[in-house]
C-alpha cells in the first residue's frame, strides 16, 4: 500500500461514502455497545470478545478495505483533560494519610487508563456508520433488557427457577413485590437512563425517518413498560421529564420545528403536568399520599432515605477541604459500601467532596464547553441530526440518573458518558455517508 498524505480534515474537500470495509465494523460494533449495556458491570468476559471482533474487523478495514482513519482533537483534547484531572485529585488523595490507596488507584484507572481507552473506542465506531451503529445498540438494548427483566419478573412471580442462580447473581437480577409497586435491582436497569429517554425523543421527532422504524417503537414500548414495572424512582422522574428536556433542547437547538406537527401542543401539556405533578409531590405531607406508589415516590425525599443521611457527612467533608477536597479514596465519616467504603451514591456532593470548589468547577466548564458545540452544531446541521438530538437526551438523562446513582465508578456508563464528546466531533455535519480520504486529523 502507498503512503498517504496526511491532510486536515475540511467540509469543501471531495467526498465520498462508506463502501468496503462497513460491514466489518457494524456487526461487531453494535454488539460491543448492545453487551456494554444489556450487561452492564458483568460477564466482562463477553463484552470482550465482542471488543476484540471489533476491533479485528477495524484492522482489517483498515489494511484491506481502506477504510480512513480519522483523529479527532475535540475528542482526544476531552479525555486528556480528564486523565489530567484524574491524576491531579489522584496525587491529592495519595496526600491525605486517611485516604484509602485502593479508591486512589481505582481512580487511576477509571479516568486516566480508562480516558485512553475510550479515545480509541470512539475512534474506531467514527470509522464506520456510528451514528446508525449507537442507534442500533440503543435498539437492541431496548428490546434485550426489558425481555430479560421481563422474564426474571415472571420467573420469580411463578416460582418456576428458570434463571440460574449463578445468572441472577452476576446481573443482581433480584425482584421484589411490595405493596403498590414492584422493585427490580438488574444492573442494566440504569441503562434505561438512557434508552428510554433516547427512544422517546425519536418519536416525537418528524425527521427521524428509519430510525424510528416498527422495530425502534418496538423498543420503545417495552422500555416504557420496563420503566414502569422497575421501581426506580429516580427513572420514573427522568422519563416524566423527557418532554421538558426535549422542549428545551428543540428551542436551544433551532429545531423545534423538526418535532412533529401533532406532538407541539402536546409536549408542551405533558411538560406541564410533570414540573407540576412533581412540585405537588414535593409540597404536599407524606401523611396525605395514601397510594402506596405515591409514598414510595414520596419516600425518596424523605429524611430517612439512605441518600439523604449520606448527604451532610459529604457536605460536612466538603467543608474540611473546600478548595481541593480530598482526593480520590476519601472516607466522609458514613459507610454505604463495605468493599469500597469511598464510594457513595450521591455523585456530584461526592464529586464536590473528592475534588473541592477547583476540581467541580474545572468539569462543569470543560462540560459546558463541549455542551455548548454540540447545541451549536446541532443548530448548524440539523440534516440527519434526530439521531445526535436523541443521544443528548440520553446523555442529559444519565446526568440526572447519575445524581442518586454512582454509575460514573464503571467502565460501561462511562462510556455512555462519551457521548458528549463523540457528538462534538461531527464538525462538518451529521451525515455520515460524507467522509474523506486517509489519514486526516480532524478539528
Amino acid at each position: 500500500m502507498g503512503q498517504r498524505k496526511m491532510r486536515p480534515e475540511s467540509c469543501k474537500v471531495p467526498v465520498k461514502s462508506y463502501t468496503s470495509g462497513e460491514r466489518w465494523i457494524t456487526v461487531p460494533a453494535v454488539m460491543s455497545i448492545a453487551s456494554m449495556a444489556v450487561l452492564v458491570r458483568s460477564y466482562l468476559g463477553i463484552k470482550l470478545v465482542f471488543l476484540a471482533l471489533l476491533f479485528l474487523g477495524f484492522m482489517v478495514s483498515v489494511y484491506l478495505k481502506g477504510t480512513r482513519v480519522v483523529l479527532y482533537r475535540h475528542l482526544v483534547w476531552f479525555y486528556v483533560w480528564i486523565a489530567l484531572g484524574g491524576v491531579v485529585w489522584a496525587i491529592v488523595g495519595a496526600l491525605h494519610p486517611a485516604n484509602y490507596l485502593q479508591g486512589v488507584f481505582d481512580a487511576l484507572r477509571l479516568y486516566v487508563v480508562w480516558s485512553a481507552a475510550f479515545v480509541v473506542l470512539y475512534t474506531v465506531l467514527r470509522s464506520g456508520p456510528s451514528l446508525a451503529i449507537i442507534h442500533r445498540a440503543m435498539v437492541v438494548a431496548g428490546i434485550l433488557i426489558p425481555v430479560m427483566n421481563f422474564v426474571a419478573l415472571y420467573d420469580e412471580y411463578r416460582g418456576l427457577g428458570l434463571i440460574p442462580e449463578s445468572v441472577v447473581l452476576e446481573l443482581d437480577m433480584r425482584v421484589g413485590f411490595h405493596d403498590g409497586y414492584i422493585q427490580l435491582t438488574s444492573e442494566n436497569i440504569g441503562i434505561m437512563f438512557l434508552v428510554a429517554p433516547y427512544l422517546l425523543s425519536l418519536h416525537f421527532r418528524g425527521d427521524a425517518g428509519k430510525s424510528n422504524s416498527m422495530l425502534t417503537r418496538l423498543a420503545l414500548v417495552l422500555s416504557l413498560i420496563l420503566v414502569v414495572f422497575s421501581g426506580r424512582r429516580a427513572l420514573w422522574i427522568v422519563v416524566a421529564l423527557t418532554p421538558c428536556m426535549v422542549l428545551l433542547l428543540s428551542h436551544l437547538s433551532g429545531s423545534y420545528g423538526l418535532i412533529k406537527a401533532r406532538w407541539g401542543r402536546r409536549l408542551s401539556g405533558f411538560a406541564a403536568v410533570s414540573v407540576v405533578g412533581l412540585g405537588v409531590l414535593l409540597i404536599l405531607p407524606e401523611n396525605l399520599m395514601t397510594i402506596p406508589t405515591i409514598s414510595h415516590l414520596k419516600e425518596a425525599f424523605s429524611s430517612e432515605d439512605e441518600r439523604t443521611i449520606q448527604k451532610p457527612y459529604l457536605i460536612e467533608g466538603f467543608a474540611k477541604s473546600p478548595m481541593f477536597g480530598s482526593g480520590f479514596g476519601g472516607y466522609a465519616g458514613y459507610q454505604r459500601n463495605d468493599e469500597r467504603p469511598w464510594l457513595y451514591e450521591l455523585t456530584y456532593h461526592s464529586l464536590l467532596f473528592n475534588t473541592g470548589v477547583v476540581g467541580t468547577t474545572f468539569l462543569l466548564a470543560l462540560f459546558s464547553l463541549y455542551l455548548m458545540r454540540v447545541v451549536t452544531l446541532l443548530r448548524r446541521f440539523k440534516e440527519k441530526s434526530a439521531v445526535p438530538f436523541g443521544l443528548l437526551i440520553a446523555f442529559f438523562s444519565l446526568l440526572v440518573g447519575a445524581y442518586s446513582n454512582p454509575y460514573f465508578a464503571s467502565f460501561d456508563f462511562l462510556f455512555f458518558a462519551g457521548l458528549l464528546p463523540y457528538l462534538s466531533t461531527f464538525q462538518c455535519g451529521f451525515d455520515e455517508a460524507k467522509s474523506t480520504a486517509g489519514l486526516v486529523v480532524c478539528p
